[in-house]
């Protein structure tokens, strides 16, 4: 069983995360674009099996990436030895990192900064991504925007949230979901039920997500010595409403 340092389960195997997560390609695009007009080393944090990092590393982007499963790592080398791509992959904790390089553009993707519930976890992380910006460095990050309607389902109800071949092939795999909020921790709290079609056995993994709420994660940013440089409500550069899904936010440290 592999977790996150909240708890999460679900980064058990590299192989299954990428089978669950093939459509959410959304972000691709826009990582890649900021990570050109960097101009000089990216560092991808929570990298995952690189669904970002290798496209950007192929698209001619000097990245390395870090993250703190090693399942997620394995398949990361696997899938960029496969590419015939030469990756830097670290094993690291984003609350806490020392690395020997400073970067241009520090950028934490795909709602994974929401495994950082308490507010020394998330000091941590500015203060690391901080002493590893290069002079002019931007930090960008991407969560979801809480819509109340989700906090308020009941805990008992089991939906679908995903469908894919089994990597192990013979048939596939249902992913239904559980959610339940935590309004003392501000934590979303799911398990996700991995059904083999095959086999007709059930998997149970966690998901533990804190939310964070737009007048706060400003709060955040600028209680950590950073500023705003942008604010979307998506990928393409929408700005930021009280009908956005997500928020994108491009930061810079105060000097």
């Amino acid at each position: 069983m592999t977790k996150t340092a909240d708890g999460s389960e679900i980064y058990w195997a590299g192989d299954h995360y990428d089978a669950f997560n093939a459509p959410y390609q959304d972000d691709t695009a826009f990582y890649l674009a900021e990570a050109k007009k960097a101009r000089g080393p990216v560092l991808e944090l929570a990298c995952g099996t690189g669904r970002l990092t290798i496209p950007l590393k192929k698209a001619g982007v000097d990245i390395t990436g870090l993250d703190y499963a090693g399942p997620m790592l394995a398949r990361a080398r696997a899938k960029a030895a496969a590419a015939g791509v030469k990756m830097d992959f670290r094993r690291g904790d984003a609350r806490k990192f020392s690395l020997d390089r400073k970067f241009k553009l520090i950028f934490i993707a795909f709602n994974s900064i929401q495994h950082l519930g308490r507010r020394e976890e998330l000091e941590g992380l500015f203060r690391s991504v901080r002493a590893h910006l290069a002079p002019g460095g931007r930090f960008i990050f991407d969560v979801f925007s809480p819509d109340p309607i989700y906090l308020t389902r009941d805990p008992e109800e089991l939906l679908p949230v995903a469908y894919y071949e089994d990597p192990a092939g013979g048939g596939k795999i249902l992913v239904n979901e559980t959610y339940s909020y935590d309004r003392a921790a501000q934590v979303s709290r799911l398990v996700w039920h991995y059904r083999s079609e095959r086999t007709g056995k059930t998997v149970k993994k966690s998901l533990n997500l804190r939310c964070f709420f737009p007048q706060e994660l400003l709060a955040l940013v600028h209680y950590n010595g950073f500023r705003v440089t942008q604010r979307c409500g998506d990928f393409k550069g929408a700005p930021f409403t009280g009908k956005s899904t997500k928020q994108v936010l491009v930061c810079r440290p105060v000097l």
